[in-house]
């Protein structure tokens, strides 16, 4: 379904880097807004979706995972203070080169006289990585700005579903949304993959990818207490979620 409000597109600079001229555009709207905090987008600065996220993150050394949620929502000051934490809290050596390629990018890409050769030679050096965070991170950061844009070096790469819509949502104008909404929900029904919930809801789509789940892993427990939540009008179109049902019941 599409949205019932326009989105606004919006000019955001990185707040950190002064009389900048490089800024991303943002769309908002109500309803893009409803999506971020689903995903834990809302405030990565605060509770959401009934956990703190990023502390859990933070508990599994995720330095480069938080350091990017943070980019991607342009809060370089937050997302340095994360890389520092981990390198003072003995993380890999590694993250002392992620800092200087971060400050280095976001100011090739911040100066007034844009220096093309510079960001080209930032976007092949930091390819490198072999994190996909930390390569969307960079890819996020060295992408001109537009609003006709499909940022296929943030949302092809191997992030977790809900960041990927609420980067999406945060990102990409209205077809563009449509469209990866779209894609992303069809790739999780095929592959089986639960975090499509998110997307298909317990309708026909969303029970056809439980049942591809439970195919892969014969899970029936978790078909079963998923089922449970869909409402009985689908049954006709999708019979097997009362033998799921069944079948955690024998």
């Amino acid at each position: 379904a599409q949205s019932s409000s326009p989105s606004a597109p919006i000019k955001q600079s990185w707040p950190s880097m002064g009389h900048s001229t490089s800024t991303k555009t943002v769309f908002e709207s109500s309803e893009r807004q409803t999506v971020a905090q689903l995903c834990g987008w809302s405030n990565v600065d605060s509770k959401s979706v009934g956990y703190d996220r990023m502390s859990l993150l933070l508990e599994q050394d995720e330095y480069e995972k938080v350091a990017a949620l943070y980019i991607f929502q342009m809060n370089v000051n937050r997302a340095l203070e994360i890389l520092n934490e981990g390198l003072q809290r003995g993380g890999k050596e590694e993250l002392a080169t992620l800092i200087l390629a971060l400050v280095g990018s976001i100011r090739a890409t911040s100066t007034n006289n844009d220096d093309k050769a510079l960001i080209d030679e930032f976007s092949s050096v930091t390819k490198l990585f072999h994190r996909p965070y930390v390569r969307a991170m960079f890819g996020f950061i060295l992408t001109p700005d537009g609003q006709d844009l499909q940022y296929e070096c943030v949302l092809d790469e191997q992030l977790d579903l809900n960041d990927k819509v609420a980067f999406a949502a945060r990102y990409l104008n209205e077809q563009r949304l449509y469209d990866k909404l779209d894609k992303l929900a069809e790739e999780s029904r095929e592959k089986g993959d639960l975090q499509g919930i998110l997307l298909t809801g317990l309708r026909q789509n969303g029970c056809e990818l439980i049942q591809k789940y439970l195919d892969q892993t014969s899970d029936i427990r978790t078909a079963a207490l998923l089922g449970i939540y869909v409402q009985e009008d689908v049954y006709q179109e999708c019979p097997y979620v009362q033998e799921w049902i069944e079948g955690l019941i024998i």
